[in-house]
């Protein structure tokens, strides 16, 4: 079964502006700047604008200033202790995979931007000041107090957020609700046909904001054999060979987070060819594998063409890659599971998110992506994960490590028994087998 693509699927077609996303969510500077550029901008205007005369005094301003740009100074300090306290405590507790999700939070970089604006608009400010030529103007104080009340406002509200954050079911929640947002773009389409769907809003069959020239689809494929891993198709499903049409990764080695497929469909299209990716989105690669390769002619003559639709990261991101919410939910719930710290409702709240995510995943279409020039021919294909794939991820660990927790083995049941009967006809067996295989792990475990 195959069906196409109803929306733009974030990091599939447009290379640099993924990294651009990608490097104004990671970087921590990239907003702080950007609110120093707008103070500079700001007391430019103000050095144009009439002369206002509220204040009391004229030597009021550059006190006003001065003080008010020491108070932002410190603020700022604050932000940043906060922040890097919240990380390592986060890490520490619940899962180093936070980190990263907590990084990407911009209430924290809203914050800073705004002390550090004020700072320079204080600071700025100061030294422009000349109560012996212009003693009636009071507008730098003015703009300069308003500006860090709302500095002030926004720490009490970062601080608000980051303790809700530090609570486990909260911390959870969030990662949860942002894997919900990333499913509706990375898997858009609904399963089957449309009247079956039980889904608001996914349909088998709306536009696709892609080029006329290419059409990408979603090739519905037969439940690989379970299998070691997690990430994609089972190596043995592609090629393990060498030869001209085949790619190697150069470089450092890294994770694979986006792949154009469009620009790689009209290079395979140019040169008459057919290419297969092996890696999936969320693969790390080492260096010298294997990443694609063409049916007909020589990938290293178009090695810096073809690398160029590739996009590289330290590890995966929820943008890209829904199953890096589900190794999260993972990693927090085996935290909780730990001998010392023996949470168990932690884990049984990360089990209560995945099953959301699966009811939600078994009515998407799921499996490997196609794309097809203007007559209709297959130019590229990419492995992607199956239903099977993301059930495995959510249970097999967790029934590994939790079964001698009752409410860890009573959720687990009680979430591949609500899947075995929501899911489509077709995907119930691959729960059935996943209910058979957590039953199996937990009396194992419960009789060792």
């Amino acid at each position: 079964m195959s069906a196409q693509l109803t929306r733009r699927v974030p990091g599939f077609f447009s290379i640099t502006r993924f990294r651009l996303r990608h490097l104004a969510g990671e970087s921590m500077w990239l907003i702080p700047f950007g609110y120093v550029l707008l103070a500079l901008l700001l007391v430019v205007v103000v050095e144009v604008m009439p002369t206002i005369d509220v204040l009391s005094a004229p030597q009021v301003d550059a006190t006003l200033l001065t003080s008010i740009a020491g108070g932002m100074l410190a603020l700022a300090g604050f932000v940043i202790t906060i922040s890097f306290i919240t990380v390592e405590f986060a890490s520490i507790a619940m899962s180093p995979r936070l980190v990263g999700i907590l990084r990407r939070d911009r209430m924290v970089k809203r914050a800073l931007g705004l002390a550090f604006g004020a700072f320079t608009f204080s600071t700025v400010g100061a030294l422009l000041v000349k109560p012996e030529e212009n003693p009636v103007d009071d507008l730098f104080g003015i703009v300069s107090t308003l500006w860090s009340i709302v500095a002030a406002v926004m720490f009490v509200v970062m601080l608000d957020r980051i303790s809700n954050l530090l609570r486990a079911g909260n911390a959870v929640a969030a990662v949860g609700d942002k894997a919900r947002k990333e499913l509706e773009a990375v898997h858009p389409v609904a399963y089957g046909v449309e009247s079956d769907s039980p889904l608001a809003g996914a349909t088998p069959e709306a536009a696709l904001h892609a080029p006329d020239d290419t059409t990408i689809e979603v090739h519905e494929t037969p439940e690989a054999e379970w299998w070691d891993g997690d990430r994609g198709a089972p190596p043995t499903r592609r090629f393990l060979g060498d030869g001209p049409g085949t790619l190697h990764h150069d470089g450092q080695p890294g994770v694979l987070v986006a792949v154009d497929l469009v620009r790689l469909g009209r290079l395979a299209a140019e040169h008459d060819t057919r290419i297969d990716l092996s890696v999936p989105v969320g693969r790390f690669v080492p260096v010298h594998t294997a990443v694609m390769s063409l049916a007909d002619g020589d990938a290293e003559a178009l090695g810096d063409e073809l690398r160029s639709t590739l996009a590289w990261a330290n590890e995966p991101t929820l943008a890209s890659d829904p199953r890096h919410a589900f190794r999260v939910l993972v990693d927090i719930g085996l935290k909780g599971l730990a001998p010392g710290v023996n949470d168990p409702t932690t884990a049984v709240q990360a089990i209560d998110q995945m099953h959301d995510l699966l009811r939600r995943l078994a009515w998407r279409q799921l499996g490997e992506l196609r794309v097809r020039d203007a007559e209709g021919a297959v130019r590229v294909t990419m492995p992607a994960p199956t239903w099977g794939h993301y059930l495995r991820l959510a249970c097999e660990e967790l029934a590994d490590f939790g079964a001698r927790h009752a409410q860890v083995r009573r959720h687990l049941r009680v979430m591949l028994d609500d899947l075995s009967q929501w899911a489509p006809e077709e995907r119930r067996e691959a729960a059935l087998l996943q209910r058979e295989r957590t039953e199996d792990a937990i009396g194992a475990l419960r009789a060792s």
